[in-house]
């Protein structure tokens, strides 16, 4: 039995060595003094998932932009209240804290361009009318005008409605509440 086991160990080891010969005498390697081409007649790599993921790797780095335009009041050039006690007109507007560069900041800062928007080119502007009240309060934020989708109108309502307060507008030294419309602009860089 030992013999028989010494005479199977022996072809193995003569496979070994007949294949690892075989595979040094094939075409599998060159020598890199030759060729840089290692392995040239190993199956060629699929390259289309690579161009796959990479478009997919371009789509996912564009990024969106966000600005805001200028702010305006209301339509009406009266400074009277409506029904609801709501100014279009004031002597002093309200004012974002730290002014037009800190709103822009803090819009950047916090809206959230939707990856499906940038995903499909979406691009435009987003009209969010609000109030801020007697004591500074952002409060019935929403879209005016044509809708720009994507999820970006309510993402634009939603940022605004959680802005820190405001100082308020001032009529004839009297805080009230005010009605403004804030344009935000959605722009993509590649």
């Amino acid at each position: 039995m030992k013999k028989n086991s010494a005479k199977i160990w022996a072809l193995v080891m003569a496979g070994s060595v007949f294949l690892i010969a075989a595979c040094n005498n094939s075409d599998y390697t060159k020598s890199p003094s030759t060729n840089n081409d290692t392995m040239s007649n190993a199956p060629k790599k699929d390259t289309t998932s690579a161009t796959v993921s990479t478009k997919k790797s371009n789509e996912v780095n564009k990024k969106g932009r966000v600005s805001v335009g200028k702010m305006t009041e209301g339509k009406t050039s009266a400074k009277k209240p409506d029904k609801n006690g709501v100014y279009e007109m004031t002597d002093v507007r309200p004012s974002y804290p730290g002014g037009e560069t800190a709103l822009e900041n803090y819009m950047n800062n916090n809206i959230d361009y939707q990856q499906p928007a940038i995903d499909n080119n979406t691009e435009g502007t987003v009209n969010v009318q609000f109030v801020v009240d007697e004591n500074g309060n952002v409060t019935d934020a929403k879209r005016i005008g044509k809708e720009l989708g994507g999820g970006l109108d309510d993402e634009a309502v939603k940022v605004i409605s959680n802005m820190p307060k405001w100082t308020p507008g001032k009529v004839k030294g009297k805080n009230v509440k005010t009605r403004l419309v804030l344009p935000v602009t959605y722009k993509i860089e590649q």
